[in-house]
């Protein structure tokens, strides 16, 4: 009996140790990601789970890999209700980004900026213009090859931009993170979004 519950424990163990090491890769750029992340903000700690993964390409060429996570996903809906509920604030998300080649300081910055004009308002964008300069100028050094990227979104419109291993100070401005997360979850998404939704069920 003793030896029963042995081998049971330790099954349970296993089955446990795998799911906490789960990864999700995807699949263009053979980038492998945990499938979910936790940490602590502002004293408060948060686990999400992966909602999906896509490839940034440029024309053909493959720039990086990326995950979406996020706190409580939506359950079953629609698409366009999913790509609601991840751009309203309330719910900590994160973006992670892994290069899959050398991107210039200009390239990245340029990138940016392109995609906030392109996901914002007349108005929107003065009402980010400081936050958006902030931001771009984070970006100082030259992308190089599995450099990785994550941008978190806390409750409350708060993002935490962590470049390249070095965690920068936080912005905070609701219309500028729905605006950021517009560059891949927007109608003009840079990514196939519905890629970035694929773990969550569709009704």
């Amino acid at each position: 009996m003793k030896r029963m519950w042995l081998i049971t424990l330790l099954v349970l163990a296993g089955v446990a140790a795998a799911l906490a090491q789960e990864t999700i890769t995807e699949p263009s750029t053979e980038k492998s990601f945990p499938s979910r992340v936790t940490f602590t903000a502002a004293g408060t700690e948060y686990t999400l789970t992966a909602t999906g993964v896509a490839v940034r390409k440029k024309v053909i060429i493959k720039v990086y890999g990326m995950i979406h996570y996020m706190q409580n996903p939506p359950g079953a809906g629609s698409r366009d209700a999913v790509f609601q509920a991840i751009l309203t604030d309330g719910k900590a998300k994160q973006i992670t980004m892994n290069f899959s080649r050398d991107v210039t300081v200009e390239q990245i910055t340029g990138a940016y900026r392109d995609g906030f004009a392109e996901n914002a308002t007349k108005d929107e964008m003065k009402a980010i213009q400081p936050a958006m300069e902030k931001f771009v100028g984070y970006f100082t050094q030259p992308v190089k090859e599995n450099d990785v990227f994550t941008l978190r979104w806390i409750p409350g419109g708060t993002i935490v931009p962590i470049i390249s291993g070095k965690e920068f100070e936080p912005i905070s401005n609701p219309v500028f993170a729905r605006v950021l997360w517009s560059i891949w979850f927007g109608e003009d998404s840079i990514v196939d979004r519905e890629d970035l939704v694929a773990r969550v069920p569709e009704k």
